[in-house]
């Protein structure tokens, strides 16, 4: 459930939101557009695939965060 900060394109400026909440997300004409619950949507600059690393990245992270936390708290010492 990370949040996602992409960059919109037609209001501009940036767009923050929670990977939980995204539906689907399709190519459309060079667009990118990410459908969201509650029946929200918004054309964003980045690619579905950029869209997907993104999530990858912040997940791999949060989940070394937690195994290296872990390891802290568990260390004799």
């Amino acid at each position: 459930m990370p949040l996602l900060k992409l960059n919109r394109i037609n209001k501009g400026g940036d767009i923050v939101v929670n990977s939980e909440h995204i539906v689907f997300i399709e190519t459309e004409s060079r667009s990118t557009t990410v459908h969201l619950t509650h029946n929200l949507l918004f054309s964003v600059e980045e690619s579905p695939v950029a869209i997907a690393e993104l999530i990858e990245q912040i997940e791999t992270a949060r989940i070394r965060n937690a195994i290296v936390e872990s390891a802290s708290v568990h260390s004799p010492g």
